[in-house]
């Protein structure tokens, strides 16, 4: 019972909805509606525009034909009006044709003047018969000099009687609207030869400009300004441009005075037009009233329907296949259509006005699909309700048919297909759209064209939202593989508005990041575990070897004599020496390559450091023959860095080109800036061949001596290139065949620019 209740109120809403509308539309200022209504007074409307540039053409229509049709102040049918001359034979015959006879002539071939004083002609059957072609002399109302075209010379007595007829008519409006009865809108026109020669041109001879120019609404245009003096805003702009070309004189001794009468005594157009602007304002209010009540209540009493079908039980129609349905439905809106066109309108133009048939036409088209759609939306409530509005459509089954095809074809193949498809179904459409405007002459052909593009827009919309998915989809794996590349092996991608190829794309990544994940954390912990395991070991082992040590420098305080004990002491010193130290360096080897290194940044003179490292390994290179080539720069290089962590890898590098330098060699040292860096060379000629690659060099326990025949722990070169990176340097190797060469580069640190304050100081005190 709501259900029906609330139906019936939808109803009638629809009914006040369609009466505020046709309360506007069937206006005959439709169109302007809104902005007519917008002004306040009528005088300041389009309409009274309208009517004003309408009388205005008329005045000066009956300033340029007075003197063409009267003759003391009368219509004078006996009047010449041209003069006309043709060829008989070998001679030329002029004649003349009186106003009359131009009249009479146009009436034997139908044509008269209507109630609006427009030329028209009766349909009735033309009598054949021979126009000649004459060669117009003169008309007495267009002078030979204001011939526009070649062909204006040129008439038939047709063309002639159409001619005077049509001015005659413009002679008679004005006359019999605005003189021969009581008018609202006054007028004078007066153009002056001398002050005793004027012709005045007027509707009001007993007034004066300044008495019109007191009226409610005035205009006053003379010779001597540039511009009207008006009150009124909506004039037309070319009443100057006809004031003068009306001037029958060559001198600027004339004016025009128009003036209307706002209280309107008279009946006349302007007072009809008052009424109706009053009308159309009433009306307006009413339209828009009655519309927003209807719009109102048709969403009120729609929402109050359309939950009570959302429980409603389904029935047979329900039972279709949702876009079965929607097609169902828009096919009966063309049938709709179509049977309201050719039998409901045929019906309602017995009892409307043929002037309302158009709007007929086109609100039962509209009521008919109005209603098929309501049910429609019914039956998908309903639906929805039953969640049956996506289980049962043939789009969803039919997604599972297509993946049968297209699950295991490439990406580019599906696409190009779906693009295909998508750009055939918008050249079918645009070709049924341009049939429909281009061959259509009915209202069904444009409502076909119309319900084209709208089937048209929706395909656009749906396609711009498959191709903005998509590539929205691919801007998430982009996305990925982005912070994935850079290190961030913990992303990943929301899936649950993928589809398709690209789910499993997306599906694939996360698992390669969860694989990764794994990996890297495997690798953390095995790394962690061979620092702790290496900690621990150094740290047991260096508790019993202080212990040896410490013996060993006991047993050789006993000052024993024996030389073959005291070669032993010192080989067990040697040794346990070599061990400690190794030691050390595993445990700062595993320090530099975890991270677990407290830096204290200082600015460094790179230069002095590094002759302070040569100096103390002037010894060492001595013991093995190595000529030590140092090339520094003139000035410092000052570097950020941890002091004792770079004298650290200059030891390091130093040392190893000790132990690997071949004897007798020479080792090259190298400092200079580079592109703002601070680059510090070392190089030698190896003494065994470096059958090894560079970036080996830097693993722990590797060592360029293969047969391990020098002291070292192979540990030297990766302690050193875990301190530059830890202090935001670089470490390269590079072998060249025996020559090894090793480069570190550090940020130079510039020096900071005085400020203003400082600079204006340091000129003080110079």
């Amino acid at each position: 019972m709501k259900k029906f209740t609330a139906l019936l109120l939808h109803l009638a809403f629809v009914a006040v909805a369609v009466l505020g509308l046709s309360l506007m539309y069937l206006n005959y200022n439709y169109g302007r509606g809104i902005h007519l209504f917008s002004h306040s007074v009528y005088e300041d409307s389009d309409l009274f525009k309208e009517q004003l540039e309408k009388d205005i053409n008329r005045i000066f229509d009956y300033v340029n034909y007075k003197d063409v049709f009267e003759t003391d102040g009368q219509l004078d049918y006996s009047k010449k009006m041209v003069g006309v001359s043709y060829t008989s034979g070998i001679e030329t015959q002029t004649m003349t044709y009186t106003l009359d006879e131009l009249i009479r002539y146009g009436k034997s071939l139908g044509y008269y003047l209507n109630s609006d004083y427009e030329v028209v002609r009766t349909d009735v059957e033309e009598t054949p018969h021979q126009e000649d072609n004459f060669v117009v002399d003169w008309r007495v109302y267009m002078p030979s000099d204001n011939y526009s075209e070649p062909g204006d010379a040129y008439s038939t007595l047709e063309g002639l009687s159409l001619e005077i007829m049509t001015r005659l008519g413009s002679y008679l409006s004005t006359y019999n609207n605005l003189i021969a009865k009581p008018s609202n809108l006054v007028f004078q026109v007066c153009y002056n030869r001398s002050e005793s020669d004027q012709n005045m041109y007027t509707n009001a001879p007993d007034m004066t400009p300044d008495a019109i120019r007191a009226m409610g609404r005035y205009c006053y245009v003379d010779g001597t300004t540039l511009g009207p003096d008006t009150n009124i805003s909506v004039l037309p702009t070319n009443i100057s441009q006809m004031a003068e070309a009306s001037n029958p004189y060559d001198n600027n001794n004339y004016y025009v005075a128009i003036g209307l009468d706002t209280s309107y005594p008279y009946t006349d157009a302007y007072s009809a037009g008052y009424d109706s602007f009053q009308n159309m304002r009433v009306m307006y209010v009413g339209g828009i009233f009655c519309i927003l009540t209807g719009v109102l209540g048709m969403a009120l009493t729609l929402f109050r329907f359309m939950a009570a079908e959302k429980n409603a039980p389904l029935n047979y129609y329900d039972a279709l296949s949702t876009e079965s349905s929607v097609l169902l439905t828009l096919f009966g809106c063309l049938l709709a259509v179509f049977l309201s066109y050719r039998v409901f309108s045929k019906l309602l133009h017995l009892v409307v006005l043929v002037d309302y048939w158009s709007y007929t036409d086109m609100l039962v088209s509209a009521v008919c699909i109005y209603f098929l759609l309501l049910w429609e939306a019914a039956s998908l409530m309903r639906r929805y309700g039953a969640k049956t509005l996506w289980t049962n459509s043939i789009f969803k089954n039919g997604r599972k048919f297509l993946n049968i095809y297209f699950s295991e074809k490439k990406l580019t193949i599906v696409v190009a297909f779906i693009y295909f498809c998508f750009l055939g179904a918008n050249l079918a459409v645009l070709s049924g759209v341009f049939l429909s405007f281009y061959h259509g002459h009915g209202a069904l052909q444009y409502i076909v064209g119309i319900l084209l593009l709208l089937f048209l827009t929706v395909l656009d919309l749906w396609g711009f939202h498959y191709m903005f998915h998509n590539a929205w989809e691919l801007d998430k794996i982009s996305e990925a593989i982005d912070n994935l590349s850079a290190g961030n092996t913990s992303y990943q991608i929301d899936t649950a508005l993928f589809s398709g190829k690209e789910k499993e794309l997306a599906d694939n990544l996360n698992n390669i990041s969860h694989g990764m994940e794994d990996v890297l954390k495997e690798q953390v912990k095995s790394e962690r575990l061979k620092a702790d395991l290496i900690t621990n070991v150094s740290h047991d082992i260096k508790t019993p070897l202080t212990s040896i040590i410490n013996y060993v420098d006991l047993i050789k305080r006993e000052h024993i004599q024996d030389p073959k004990i005291q070669s032993y002491l010192e080989v067990l010193e040697q040794k346990s020496q070599r061990l400690k130290n190794l030691t050390e360096d595993l445990v700062e080897a595993s320090k530099a390559s975890s991270g677990n290194v407290k830096l204290e940044i200082s600015d460094l003179n790179f230069t002095e450091l590094i002759q302070q490292t040569g100096g103390e390994f002037e010894e060492k290179f001595a013991a093995r023959r190595l000529d030590l080539v140092t090339h520094l720069p003139d000035g410092k290089l000052v570097i950020e860095a941890d002091g004792r962590r770079l004298w650290r890898i200059l030891e390091n590098l130093y040392n190893n080109a000790c132990k690997y330098a071949m004897e007798g060699s020479r080792v090259y040292v190298d400092l200079r800036e580079e592109d703002g860096m601070a680059v510090f060379t070392i190089k030698n000629v190896s003494e065994s061949p470096l059958n090894i690659d560079a970036s080996e060099l830097t693993e722990r326990f590797v060592r360029g001596d293969v047969a391990r025949t020098t002291e070292g722990s192979g540990l030297g070169l990766s302690i050193a290139k875990n301190l530059t990176l830890l202090q935001k340097g670089t470490f390269d190797i590079i072998i060249d065949g025996d020559l090894f060469k090793a480069l570190v580069a550090f940020p130079v640190k510039k020096p900071e620019e005085p400020s203003a304050e400082q600079a204006e100081q340091t000129d003080i005190t110079e």
